[in-house]
């Protein structure tokens, strides 16, 4: 029988002699499901590989340091790290030349998330139309999965990702216009 995740996270925080073995099994575990995230989300192999030596080095890390605070589960802080990762390498703030993607794996995630100015973003989201508002809205102010937003709003799910993904780029481009004209 196999040790649930929760215990090798365990035994690697407590850095006890089973340590290595935890590392290698969680590795094993998780590096096939993260290549998988890394081809569907990057879509090169490649890139994929990268994702897995820079995800597995991230949690790892914060195991080591005894960050990951529920154990139980390790494979959210998994998935939530990959995203992470992966959105940085999509928008190209790795160095994938020369340093290798260990060499930019920060500390923590999201340490100091950026601020947005509160009335540049109400007057952003106020532009938007309003299926796009409510999926906003429902995507983050109430924390909503896709299927439920597709069912309240009385549309598919994959067209509540395609609105909430658009919505985001014009939020984006909005807030991004506001910067430059405070600047």
């Amino acid at each position: 029988m196999q040790a649930p995740d929760s215990e090798l996270v365990r035994a690697i925080a407590a850095g006890t002699r089973e340590a290595r073995a935890a590392e290698a099994e969680l590795c094993r575990r998780f590096a096939p499901r993260i290549r998988l995230y890394g081809l569907r989300h990057l879509r090169d192999e490649d890139r994929a590989r990268d994702l897995v030596q820079s995800v597995l080095l991230a949690v790892l890390q914060a195991a080591r340091a005894g960050r990951i605070a529920d154990p139980e589960r390790v494979d959210r802080f998994m998935l939530g790290t990959s995203r992470n990762v992966a959105q940085r390498m999509r928008d190209g703030t790795s160095a994938n030349a020369g340093d290798g993607p260990l060499a930019t794996i920060p500390a923590d995630v999201d340490d100091k998330p950026e601020r947005a100015d509160l009335a540049a973003l109400v007057r952003c989201v106020s532009r938007l139309d309003d299926r796009s508002r409510q999926v906003v809205m429902l995507s983050f102010n109430e924390e909503r999965p896709s299927d439920e937003i597709a069912t309240r709003l009385a549309i598919s799910t994959a067209n509540v990702r395609v609105v909430r993904h658009r919505a985001i780029a014009a939020l984006r481009r909005c807030l991004d216009g506001h910067k430059e004209a405070d600047a």
